[in-house]
């Protein structure tokens, strides 16, 4: 008589090894996003800082009430020299108590009109991430200094403001990173 083999798998022995087509996609699109920005790295030894961060200070009003509230809305400044600007990220961050950011807009040039891209779910009273970029051609984004957003903030109480700004990134329309500085202001306009 023929025999026939079989091997039987335990069940606990398919369920460890089953990745829900999910997950796999996860784990795929993860991999090659980390491809490419390895291979978009370029010179590991280039003079291109990662982050910039600055300390900055604006004023308010000294002889306000304790519970008043006043809104000012902070503008946000890149420079990146001679270089389009095409892209760029920042975290910016209020150190004092009594401010809420209340809303953000887009800047003063063309390519940054829109409101730059932040998670309202993850923005966080006096903290929030901005980003932002566009596509088009160098002649058609802006170079030197320039408006990318106005962060309109809520504050109680009388007295300065101490803000923290760190540029994570910027790039130029090719994707190269450059270096570029960031500063912030009060808003007169």
């Amino acid at each position: 008589m023929n025999s026939i083999e079989t091997t039987i798998t335990p069940p606990s022995l398919k369920q460890r090894c089953r990745v829900p087509l999910c997950w796999a996609l996860l784990i795929a699109f993860d991999v090659s996003l980390m491809a490419l920005t390895y291979a978009q790295d370029g010179d590991p030894h280039s003079d291109v800082r990662e982050s910039q961060s600055i300390e900055s200070t604006i004023a308010g009003p000294n002889d306000a009430r304790a519970d008043a509230i006043r809104f000012e809305a902070i503008d946000v400044f890149v420079d990146s020299g001679k270089q389009s600007l095409a892209a760029w990220q920042l975290e910016l961050i209020c150190r004092s108590n009594g401010v809420e950011i209340v809303g953000i807009e887009g800047g003063e040039h063309p390519a940054f009109k829109e409101p730059p891209y932040y998670d309202p779910r993850a923005m966080n009273n006096n903290r929030v991430i901005l980003g932002a970029f566009n596509t088009g051609a160098a002649e058609n984004l802006p170079t030197g200094r320039s408006r990318v957003a106005r962060v309109h903030v809520q504050i109680t109480g009388p007295g300065d403001r101490s803000w923290h700004t760190e540029l994570t990134t910027s790039a130029t329309f090719d994707g190269t990173r450059i270096p570029a500085k960031i500063s912030i202001a009060k808003s007169h306009g």
